[in-house]
């Protein structure tokens, strides 16, 4: 495998919905190629798998129950295991389809549900199991026959879908960042952490930004995120690290570069210190 390739959802064509659902075995075994390599998506997935197995998220391998649900954000690497049922749901989407009805609803559920706190994913109970497999039934009704307003049926059911995860991630203790603001603080930060992944900035840049002191920050990141915002900035470095060095098509400087190390050399240290790799070697490992 030469490169970690990147697929896109419709792209810029907004004649189309921005919205997929797919039987995930059937999914899995016309794309088996690329879909049991690791591979990342400019858009969301919500996975479904109805049997337990086992699924890829950024060089974890999961483990899973019966009836478990995993949330891919975008840029996400992951991949589905050659060895396991993966028998279920898969649907696609893209921020365009969920703000259409309602503008800025995906930025909530981007930190409710899509990040990258804790669990990649969460296991639902019968009376759970049964209230999203009959929304999923219902939007496949609703995709197949393409009757009158079947796009706002389908938005409006799926909507359901991620409100009823957003629940139970609340429920769980994972984040709740509606009424928890210490929650949404943590939420903000690892999001911001990604969004300034370029650069490098001071623990006082990343408070201020977010309109709190440095030592709240600090707080805030040891109880939720169970760590201190310099190794939270440090591990999401090396995550996007990794990420990009599952491209052999770019070269390790300009991923230095990328990450805003000014001397590769530095970045090499860094890479090594942090997972015991050196960035060539990791790349040899992983591809």
């Amino acid at each position: 495998m030469d490169t970690i390739k990147r697929y896109d959802l419709h792209k810029d064509d907004y004649s189309k919905l921005h919205f997929e659902v797919n039987d995930a075995l059937s999914y899995f075994e016309k794309n088996k190629q690329h879909a049991s390599v690791p591979h990342r998506h400019s858009f969301y997935q919500i996975i479904w798998f109805k049997k337990a197995g086992r699924h890829f998220v950024d060089y974890d391998t999961i483990d899973h129950d019966a009836n478990t649900i995993f949330f891919i954000n975008r840029n996400q690497i992951h991949y589905f295991c050659i060895d396991a049922p993966n028998e279920g749901y898969l649907f696609h989407f893209n921020d365009y389809f969920i703000n259409k009805s309602k503008a800025g609803l995906m930025d909530r559920f981007s930190l409710s549900i899509f990040n990258e706190i804790g669990s990649n994913c969460l296991k639902l109970s019968d009376s759970d199991t049964k209230k999203v497999g009959l929304l999923a039934s219902y939007i496949e009704s609703e995709i197949h026959s393409k009757d009158s307003y079947y796009k706002e049926q389908v938005y409006h059911y799926f909507q359901n879908i991620l409100f009823q995860i957003e629940r139970l991630r609340k429920l769980d203790g994972s984040i709740d960042v509606e009424t928890n603001p210490e929650h949404k603080l943590a939420a903000d930060f690892k999001k911001l952490v990604f969004e300034e992944i370029e650069s490098f900035h001071s623990i006082d840049y990343f408070a201020s930004t977010l309109g709190t002191n440095s030592k709240t920050l600090t707080e805030v990141s040891k109880a939720i995120l169970l760590d201190t915002p310099a190794n939270i900035i440090k591990q999401s470095k090396l995550l996007e690290a990794k990420r990009m060095l599952s491209n052999r098509s770019s070269a390790i400087k300009e991923i230095a570069y990328g990450l805003g190390f000014e001397d590769p050399t530095y970045f090499t240290k860094y890479f090594k210190k942090g997972t015991g790799y050196t960035p060539k070697q990791f790349q040899k490992a992983h591809l």
